[in-house]
């Protein structure tokens, strides 16, 4: 358990799955909580219901995180609403599958805009209110796949490397400000996206795995609030790998 009364964060991506998770995990520790979605407007209502019935304020806006001058809206927004901001996750991603010999161009650009660029976007629209307040807490979600190579998604995999630079350049430019920022690089998560994933591929996961299950959002979501807490003050520019031992 920690403590983040009185703390506002802002999560991107968050009507359903991982991001859901995350929204309810802050909440549950106190703090009000503003999360983007895409399209999905009733889970979003729903979670926005679930964060109140906790006691926490909430509210949701419609948002691709590719969308450079709606992600400094959005920010700017939130802090007008609440009074303030002090946590960022970046959660908003896009998976697509296909081998680099089919991949056209629309799966490419789709997956580092939104996954990529997203989160620079976001990072870029909270850093100066960060700065001005002379702290904040920034935890990006990447992937185990963005550390090694995995066949048939090379966009995902290329926009969740490209996070270790960007979060370490991040930790490097804003440590002076008391502001951290770290990435948490999740393993295979039971989502709902995964819902129709085979089960030879979920069978090729467990033998990778040490601990022998596959992994929910709710193995990922205490993390996140560790990192969005004081108690992680001393933390920051690191990668934490959530995978039961995937990647070893």
């Amino acid at each position: 358990m920690v403590d983040l009364r009185g703390r506002v964060a802002l999560v991107t991506g968050a009507a359903k799955g991982l991001g859901a998770a995350i929204v309810v995990q802050l909440a549950a520790q106190g703090a009000d909580v503003a999360f983007t979605y895409l399209t999905d407007a009733r889970s979003a209502k729903d979670l926005q219901k679930k964060v109140r019935g906790l006691g926490r304020r909430c509210a949701a806006w419609a948002a691709s995180a590719a969308d450079y001058k709606l992600a400094q809206k959005i920010v700017a927004d939130v802090i007008r609403k609440f009074g303030s901001l002090h946590i960022l996750v970046c959660n908003a991603g896009v998976a697509t599958s296909a081998p680099l010999t089919r991949m056209t161009e629309a799966e490419w650009d789709e997956a580092i805009d939104v996954s990529l660029k997203g989160t620079f976007n976001y990072i870029r629209a909270a850093a100066p209110g960060f700065v001005s307040q002379n702290g904040g807490k920034i935890v990006c979600i990447g992937s185990i796949n963005g550390l090694r190579g995995r066949s048939g998604t090379a966009s995902y995999n290329t926009a969740k490397a490209g996070l270790l630079g960007l979060v370490k350049t991040a930790a490097a430019e804003l440590g002076r400000h008391n502001v951290n920022v770290n990435l948490v690089a999740p393993g295979f998560i039971e989502t709902s996206t995964q819902a129709n994933t085979p089960e030879l591929i979920r069978d090729l996961v467990l033998k990778e795995c040490a601990i022998k299950r596959l992994g929910e959002p709710e193995d990922i979501s205490p993390c996140v609030a560790f990192l969005a807490s004081d108690d992680a003050r001393h933390i920051t520019g690191q990668i934490i790998k959530i995978d039961a031992g995937q990647y070893l």
